[in-house]
């Protein structure tokens, strides 16, 4: 069983249908924004969600047993981490007084497409790790508007804005 999900797991086939299940659930959750097609076809969206929620934890569950006997290396990947907490959210009934949160984390499912492709995941990782960077652009943008501030302010202290006196 183990050997079959990992199998399952790295095969190009199953990244393909879940990305494609993503994807489609990204387009459900869309549609869903329309009332007139909610108060037509709320049942089916209903079911659609279902559906995508019983794959999702399908998923999930199959590169679960892909790591077994040593299921928690599963969790040593930041991205195994994001999915399965979107996953485990997501099941969260959308009644109650977590139900935004339940809504929210539906929304995030459209998300996953993000861990679904190895290119988005570098893009990013390289904006994540870019992050402390742009701390200094942040200080030396703050400088100069201050610099800018401080020059008008003498430039233009004479001017009355309300009145347009010199």
């Amino acid at each position: 069983m183990v050997d079959l999900c990992r199998r399952i797991a790295s095969s190009r086939r199953f990244q393909t249908a879940i990305l494609a299940v993503i994807v489609a659930n990204a387009v459900l959750i869309g549609l869903e924004t329309s009332p007139a097609l909610w108060e037509r076809y709320g049942g089916l969206f209903d079911a659609l969600n279902l559906a995508v929620q019983v794959v999702f934890v399908g998923e999930i569950a199959v590169r679960l047993l892909a790591h077994a006997p040593r299921v928690h290396r599963f969790f040593l990947d930041g991205w195994n981490v994001f999915d399965f907490t979107i996953v485990a959210l997501s099941l969260l009934p959308a009644a109650g007084p977590f139900a935004t949160v339940a809504r929210l984390a539906r929304l995030l499912r459209a998300l996953r497409v993000v861990s679904a492709l190895p290119e988005l995941r570098l893009i990013v990782a390289t904006m994540l790790r870019s992050i402390p960077s742009l701390a200094n652009v942040v200080v030396l943008l703050g400088l100069i508007l201050y610099v800018y501030a401080v020059v008008g302010v003498h430039l233009f202290a004479g001017i009355d804005p309300e009145t347009g006196e010199v």
